[in-house]
């Protein structure tokens, strides 16, 4: 006879987080995920230079890496983030992680108990934030425009917290190219953001996972960790969009005096050790050509999805266009419910995310996210085609 799993399961394990189960299906226009742009990918040069530092540095492979990470590659972060990012940053306070997810993970981990306010995003990348729902953090969605979080918004709504007898831990919010809105942070509101963090000591986790997928427009303003002296910025950014999903590499860079919270978690689940030096292999002397042909590929791709919504549906839906990413954020008329359209959706072929799974309270039914990253244009067009004679056909446009 079987054994009972589930009477012995842990009582702690995290709590379970609703999503449509159709994100989990099979489909022919894949507009959820936003995966590595395939197109742009540099294969025969990336294994060449894994080959290289197998052979130079192979033996190291067989005893377990420093608990930060690759040094070598936490130099070359250490040293990107003062040339491209305008923040100093020592690679003693960088450690390296499986994906962006798992040094947000790390955060979680040291800082949020059950119970904790954490302020976010209007809307908020679901794998984050179902990393605080999973701990029993109360997310606090705090309103967001074209120019990403309102500083007003945010101070008036950590006074309310701390009036109910509730002070925020954190303030959560991925500050360059906003998954989902895309929506960047300007200079002079992220300035404003960390001198509220300052004022209230409530500490910022500022994920810049696509600080790398500039494709046209404004440079883009400095981190916030380079903004602040007053050691209240956690930094969060990532390879695995840029080199390849299955790669899972992130970091995390902190502040000194989050040392000692940081190392009671161990920073977290190291990311292969041969994964960080094919990586650094690579980039260290390819980094700015690779990231200049993956922006020319997404231009291309951003812009078909760009027409073909032009073209296929009307004017009652709206969305953005990102000067750079990997995704639109759309508006669909008021009474919509992407939640519930989706497995129409997906039965013609076509994937999106529906904008409920990106706040905590599942509102904002009428939103849906779009990534453009995976598929060639012209696929981009057919698919985009689908998706507007499917919400045609339910009544919604």
């Amino acid at each position: 006879m079987p054994y009972n799993y589930q009477e012995l399961a842990s009582s702690t394990l995290p709590v379970e987080i609703e999503m449509p189960p159709g994100l989990k299906e099979e489909a022919d226009y894949i507009f959820s995920v936003t995966y590595t742009d395939p197109d742009a990918m540099a294969l025969e040069e990336f294994a060449d230079a894994t080959a290289r530092a197998i052979k130079r540095d192979g033996k190291d492979l067989g005893v377990y890496p420093p608990p930060q990470g690759h040094l070598g590659l936490r130099e070359f972060i250490s040293w990107e983030l003062s040339a491209n990012r305008g923040s100093e940053v020592s690679s003693e306070n960088i450690f390296l992680t499986s994906g962006a997810g798992g040094a947000c993970q790390v955060y979680v981990d040291a800082f949020i108990n059950p119970g904790d306010v954490v302020m976010m995003d209007e809307f908020c990348y679901h794998g984050s934030l179902n990393m605080f729902l999973k701990k029993g953090a109360r997310p606090c969605h705090v309103s967001m425009d074209q120019d990403g979080l309102i500083p007003e918004e945010l101070e008036k709504a950590i006074q309310e917290n701390i009036k109910n007898g509730d002070r925020p831990k954190l303030i959560y919010t991925i500050s360059v190219y906003h998954n989902p809105t895309g929506a960047t942070i300007n200079l002079e509101r992220r300035k404003k953001i960390v001198e509220i963090s300052n004022k209230y000591e409530i500490p910022i986790v500022e994920n810049e996972s696509y600080a790398d997928f500039h494709i046209d427009g404004p440079e883009l303003p400095p981190a916030m960790i380079g903004l602040d002296s007053e050691e209240g910025v956690l930094h969060i950014s990532a390879f695995t969009k840029l080199m390849g999903c299955g790669l899972r590499l992130g970091f995390g860079a902190f502040p000194e005096s989050a040392r000692d919270s940081l190392d009671k978690v161990g920073f977290g689940l190291s990311p292969s050790h041969l994964t960080s030096m094919a990586v650094h292999e690579y980039l260290k002397d390819n980094k700015s050509a690779y990231v200049s042909g993956v922006a020319s590929s997404l231009g291309r791709k951003r812009d078909a999805m760009l027409r073909s919504l032009g073209e296929y549906f009307p004017p009652s839906c709206t969305w953005t266009e990102p000067k750079g990413g990997m995704m639109i954020w759309m508006k669909l008329p008021d009474g919509t419910n992407t939640w519930d359209v989706l497995d129409k959706s997906i039965e013609k072929g076509v994937k999106y995310n529906p904008g409920p799974i990106f706040r905590a309270d599942r509102g904002g039914g009428n939103y849906l996210r779009l990534t453009f990253s995976h598929h060639t244009p012209d696929e981009i067009e057919k698919g985009i085609s689908i998706l507007a004679e499917v919400l045609e056909s339910e009544g919604v446009i």
